[in-house]
């Protein structure tokens, strides 16, 4: 599962960085997209971009969780 939340984390990352950073010098009206126009309301282009957000962060926070976890883990097993 490691390895699942750890890609996921990625891909949601650079799927953010590259609506950040293709959209920096255009109007709210169109997001641009893997060089496609999307028309669509400024409000719209928020929700969507905070949607990914939070979906990123749970991605981090559950690749987090079971890394501290995992190493917990293995303090234990040492200690029997």
């Amino acid at each position: 599962m490691k390895n699942f939340y750890l890609a996921g984390s990625i891909i949601f990352t650079v799927l953010l960085l590259i609506l950040g950073f293709e959209n920096i010098g255009s109007q709210c009206t169109n997001l641009l997209f893997f060089f496609y126009e999307i028309e669509s309301s400024p409000t719209l282009i928020f929700l969507g971009v905070a949607v990914i957000g939070i979906i990123t962060g749970f991605f981090y926070h559950s690749f987090l969780q079971k890394v501290l976890n995992a190493s917990e883990d293995e303090d234990s097993e040492d200690g029997l």
